[in-house]
């Protein structure tokens, strides 16, 4: 008997799975699924269009996959092995064929993960021409194209030039905008008295200084120079400039000693001034659109002159060729999306301008494929290069995940912005967007945007309302690095290039030193205003690196009236409580963290961070785990620790803490410290003139430790928000569970906990959980919690907090993770432990995927070593 292959379609109304249904109550894929009715499931997704159907936000088939993977149910995703396998099948003769059951996927296609990218230069056109496109179906199409900030240039009708029209224009970007933006401010003949006062809101100053699309091109060379002497040198400056007006723009950037950023370069000759500029230490930067990557003047036949009009035009191929041969002049990929309708580009007299937006990211995609760029190149100018150049604020959980392998068309018009045409027609690309997600909401997913129109924020106004927020009085010129600037670096092919620190004389007014050539060229416009802020006797820290080695001697040599502003607020502060964290300080914390994993896992250098530093690790209680990783953290990052405990120190001879610790911060530059007793740590931090980390006081609290377990369910699970959080073991004393509880009332999560009689959770910690809104339950039974628990956190029944053995063994081994409990427990959660455990976990465990309490331990090097990083003010 052959086995029949039947394709079915299955409701996903009422999708919840109800695990004492009868098999007769069976009508959905997800009874099938979580009851493994099912041993195999082959989906395939649907490409190019088709009838796609949504339910809620997200596809059947998108659904269908997802079920099978959290329900570890085999599942073949790719064609070509469906075809295989059913062929296979069918010459077995009836015999079944035999499982690999815990293989969960099977497929040819390679999904990767991407930052969210940055497009620079949007038209949206609105205000004024809404029938060409707006702000909802602009940021659509840019979602779709993998993009989650743009920013929207000002020639639109009114055109951006004064406070009203801005105003407009923010209004229009706030009611429609899906993805997150800024506004950019045109020059105009007599805006540049009050164009300082919209700087700090604007994404930056815009010059047309060549013919195109616009009211705002200028032509008096003196309006150029008002513009230059008169807009902010921390705020970007971009210029259209074509051909020689290119030269004269770079001149005048010399000349004022200021960055400027040329747009959309096209020629041969521009990208080769570019590069002698970057030569000679000019702080100029650059960027380059896809139809001038892939794009010429012969496919001018195909395309249709009427349409193919664009500025700067479409050039030659030495003209494109030139731009691929200095590719690491090139500092940012953008679109220039500038839609138009398709009877405007017919007309006799058709407007200059491509869409781009759902298309870049394919193309870089292919080329990528074909060679022609590194993923590493991609990321660098169209994410990392963007980010510091327009000093755009980080954007927490946030990421594009893309199919390098699915091989398309691309039709006549894509399908979100309202220009029905694209130039890119016909042309066969290797490479798509699969998913968006931003701020943690899907916003795109196979060919459907998710977020409505509002949903997506200025990131001027979220950088201004954070800067108020943590520096209310700011009287002062601040020297600020930008975002993860230094952290981000690290990713740089370059970095090894930036081992030092520069001491800049600004007497000499010589900035070349400043300025190297070569790929990652990327100058910071706030770092030539700081450099300019500082009187000519003074010295300032180097732009290229904001925090290095000899950073310490050169902040004292900052003038009183300058300081170094650390966003995070966390640098020389003591480490004492879980109390003391912001929810944007866990994501600045969890993001450094992020960072220098990646970069330790690529064998990058990391020891520049904190060279000089020495760290006193004092511990009275023993430890393996928070010492252990505190020097490797340490170690890694360059610094130096000493070891104290009680057992060898003046301690034995009756020296009290607050001595010891006194006499230790005269020794090192910070100080980890775990007690017995609890508050000791916060009695000895008053006696500490360095920053002082709490690693562990008593029963009390052990803030590190949530922190390091708050990133684990982070990167085990993908969120916080909205998960059962089950704490199980001796709750009373257990100071890890304490600091977690406390932690995680900046998330939407519900509580459990699960305790022999006499260890449950201390009542000041249920009460101030309690007053935050954080649902808390208490259950006696560990198999009654297990199958609505998504991270179940065990603790060991701590033998030092017994008076005697006979009470210990009385509260000693009442609930105890096996595999034959945990079959109770849902396939996709966690199992996490602070360790060192004693009988709660089964070592026959270890091996079961949901077992993270060895990934949880590793967690705590990096975030151990983001914590120091950021206490010690290095970034």
């Amino acid at each position: 008997m052959i086995p029949w292959v039947e394709p079915v379609q299955w409701t996903f109304e009422n999708i919840d799975v109800n695990e004492d249904a009868s098999p007769s109550e069976l009508r959905h894929l997800a009874d099938f699924l979580s009851k493994k009715h099912f041993d195999l499931v082959i989906n395939l997704p649907m490409r190019n269009g088709g009838a796609r159907r949504v339910s809620n936000f997200m596809t059947h088939g998108y659904r269908t996959r997802r079920l099978a993977v959290d329900y570890s149910v085999p599942l073949v995703t790719d064609v070509k092995c469906a075809k295989l396998l059913v062929d296979a099948i069918s010459k077995l003769g009836g015999k079944a064929p035999r499982m690999k059951t815990h293989t969960d996927c099977l497929s040819s296609r390679r999904m990767i993960k991407l930052p969210g990218f940055i497009d620079i230069h949007v038209h949206a056109r609105d205000p004024g021409a809404t029938e060409k496109e707006d702000f909802a179906s602009c940021t659509a199409a840019a979602l779709a194209g993998g993009i989650t900030i743009i920013c929207a240039m000002p020639n639109t009708n009114p055109a951006v030039v004064d406070h009203q029209s801005f105003a407009i224009a923010k209004e229009r970007a706030a009611l429609g905008a899906r993805c997150d933006y800024a506004l950019f401010l045109g020059a105009s003949s007599e805006n540049y008295t009050v164009s300082p006062e919209i700087a700090p809101l604007a994404a930056g100053l815009k010059m047309y200084l060549n013919e195109t699309f616009t009211t705002l091109k200028l032509t008096d060379l003196s309006i150029w120079v008002k513009h230059f002497e008169s807009w902010p040198k921390n705020y970007p400056l971009c210029v259209h400039a074509e051909g020689q007006t290119t030269a004269a723009v770079l001149l005048l950037a010399s000349l004022h000693n200021r960055p400027v950023h040329v747009c959309h370069v096209a020629r041969k000759e521009e990208i080769q001034i570019i590069r002698a500029a970057k030569e000679k230490g000019v702080a100029v930067t650059c960027e380059v659109c896809p139809h001038h990557l892939f794009l010429t003047t012969e496919d001018l036949e195909r395309i249709g002159h009427a349409k193919g009009q664009v500025r700067p035009m479409l050039r030659t191929i030495e003209d494109q060729q030139a731009l691929w041969d200095n590719m690491n002049i090139i500092d940012c990929f953008a679109t220039d999306h500038a839609p138009h309708t398709v009877e405007e580009k017919e007309s006799e007299k058709p407007p200059p301008g491509y869409p781009g937006l759902e298309t870049i990211l394919p193309l870089l995609l292919n080329a990528v494929n074909e060679g022609r760029l590194t993923m590493e190149d991609l990321i660098d100018k169209f994410y990392r290069n963007p980010k510091k150049i327009f000093n755009i604020p980080d954007q927490p959980n946030t990421y594009v995940e893309v199919d390098l392998d699915e091989e398309w068309i691309v039709p006549t018009a894509m399908p979100f912005t309202k220009s029905k045409w694209t130039p890119f027609a016909g042309m066969k690309l290797r490479g798509r967007v699969h998913r968006v997600v931003l701020r943690g909401e899907v916003a795109y997913v196979e060919g459907q945007i998710l977020v409505n129109p509002g949903f997506g924020q200025d990131i001027r106004e979220v950088q201004r309302l954070a800067k108020s927020q943590t520096h209310p009085q700011a009287p002062t010129v601040e020297v600020t690095s930008r975002p993860n600037s230094v952290l981000e670096r690290l990713l740089s092919p370059n970095y090894e290039k930036l081992n030092g620190v520069q001491e800049i004389s600004v007497e000499t007014n010589d900035f070349s030193h400043l300025f190297q050539s070569g790929k990652g060229n990327v100058y910071l416009t706030s770092e030539v205003e700081a450099r300019d802020s500082v009187k000519p006797t003074q010295r300032c820290i180097s732009p290229l690196l904001t925090t290095v080695s000899k950073d310490q001697r050169i902040f004292n040599q900052l003038p009183p009236t300058v300081h170094l502003q650390n966003s995070h607020g966390l640098a020389g502060q003591h480490i004492l409580t879980a109390d003391m964290f912001s929810k944007e300080q866990l994501n600045d914390i969890f993001n450094t963290a992020q960072t220098l994993r990646i970069a330790v896992m690529k064998e990058r250098s990391l020891d520049h961070f904190l060279r000089g530093k020495i760290l006193a690790s004092i511990f009275y209680e023993v430890s393996t785990r928070t010492s252990c990783s505190f020097s490797a953290a340490m170690l890694r990052l360059g610094g130096r620790v000493i070891h104290m405990d009680g057992t060898t120190s003046s301690v034995k001879k009756g020296e009290t803490l607050e001595d010891t610790v006194a006499v230790m911060a005269g020794y090192t530059d910070a100080v980890v410290l775990r007690h017995p007793e609890p508050s000791a740590v916060a009695r000895a931090a008053q006696h500490c003139r360095k920053p002082m980390i709490n690693a562990g006081d008593g029963v009390g609290e052990h803030p590190t430790q949530a922190l390091l377990d708050i990133f684990t369910i982070r990167e085990e699970i993908g969120t916080v928000n909205g998960l059962t959080i089950t704490m199980v073991g001796d709750l009373k004393h257990g100071r890890t569970v304490h600091s977690l509880a406390r932690l995680l009332t900046l998330y939407n999560v519900n509580l459990r906990y699960v305790s022999p009689p006499g260890l449950g959770m201390p009542e000041h910690v249920v009460s101030y959980v309690a007053q935050r809104g954080i649902p808390q339950e208490k259950f006696a039974s560990l198999e009654e919690v297990l199958p609505d628990t998504d991270v179940l956190y065990m603790t060991r029944i701590q033998r030092e907090r017994f008076l005697s053995q006979d009470e210990y063994n009385q509260v000693c081994g009442h609930f105890v993770v096996t595999p034959q409990v945990m079959t109770r427990a849902k396939k996709k959660m966690v199992v996490m432990h602070p360790l060192p455990r004693n009988f709660e976990i089964s070592p026959e465990f270890d091996t079961d995927p949901r077992a993270a309490y060895f990934r949880q331990a590793e967690c705590g090097v990096y975030v151990r070593m983001a914590l120091l990083a950021m206490v010690f003010g290095r970034c």
